[in-house]
């Protein structure tokens, strides 16, 4: 069996929680992400649901749904990018490789939102994850 794009945890009750949409958004994702230049192994997905307090006790207004990609197969040591979403919101954004939290660090890589229906927020994502992967490369000194 091929690996999946996008896989959760095997433990992780998530997919059966995850709102219609959210998982049609993943489907669409899935199928349009095998013209990558990256293995599916490289992707995973993360599940917040609206309920889960996070590290200040705040709660949510929606659950979220985070794919991503992460990105050492490229020759950059330390760097992920994904999609947020959140009911009918998409931000596609480089993420923090420790926290996988939303981050602006490296140049030229612009986080943008969409908004819509599940199939315009998988094409949007499609299109700006495939951008970011198919740049010839990602140089970037801290220096």
């Amino acid at each position: 069996m091929d690996p999946l794009w996008f896989s959760f945890d095997e433990d992780d009750p998530t997919p059966a929680t995850c709102a219609a949409s959210q998982r049609e958004f993943l489907r669409l994702v899935r199928a349009g992400a095998a013209d990558w230049p990256c293995r599916p192994d490289d992707t995973f997905v993360l599940f917040f649901p609206h309920d889960e307090p996070d590290d200040d006790g705040n709660t949510a207004e929606h659950d979220e749904m985070r794919l991503v990609v992460d990105l050492p197969w490229q020759r950059v040591h330390g760097f992920a990018v994904g999609a947020c979403l959140e009911a009918d919101s998409v931000l596609c954004t480089e993420l923090h490789l420790c926290s996988l939290q939303p981050t602006q660090e490296w140049p030229g890589i612009e986080p943008r939102r969409h908004t819509g229906p599940p199939r315009e927020l998988a094409a949007f994502t499609l299109d700006w994850i495939g951008d970011v992967l198919r740049r010839p490369d990602l140089r970037y000194d801290r220096r």
